[in-house]
């Protein structure tokens, strides 16, 4: 019989069937996941990125701007990991962009469309693939 460990956030997950230090170890484990360390040490909005760099860093733009670039510079990571690039306008998201880190300093970008109808408030959440949110920036397109 399978019982059901509690774990935090409301998650649960099968008993292993280990003594208590085993499943103590587990649990450390599984309540430390492995983004725990990673943070965003600077973002920015951008018409575009060279040498790794944002080029013409704003938080507003026109609404004939075509496109707008996210730079994200990830610290902390180890090893191979992914982050989610998420685009929202008006309450709805409009692109989720998968960005391999590959790195402990990281930089990576996200490029999107934009329409001209589409003024107004952006946000760009910085999410790991698991959903969590580890840095949100915003932006104005009039």
């Amino acid at each position: 019989m399978t019982r059901l460990v509690p774990l935090r956030g409301g998650r649960w997950f099968p008993s292993l069937g280990l003594p208590l230090a085993g499943a103590a170890a587990v649990l450390l484990a599984l309540s430390s996941p492995a983004w725990a360390g990673l943070s965003v040490g600077r973002s920015a909005f951008c018409r575009s990125v060279e040498a790794r760099e944002p080029v013409g860093v704003a938080d507003t733009f026109p609404a004939d701007v075509g496109e707008v670039t996210f730079f994200t510079q990830i610290l902390g990571a180890e090893g191979s990991q992914q982050i989610l690039h998420v685009w929202i306008y008006d309450g709805r998201e409009m692109a989720i962009v998968p960005l391999d880190v590959e790195g402990p300093s990281w930089r990576t970008w996200s490029t999107k469309r934009i329409l001209p109808e589409w003024k107004g408030d952006w946000i760009v959440e910085v999410r790991t693939v698991d959903g969590a949110v580890l840095h949100e920036a915003r932006m104005r397109i009039e």
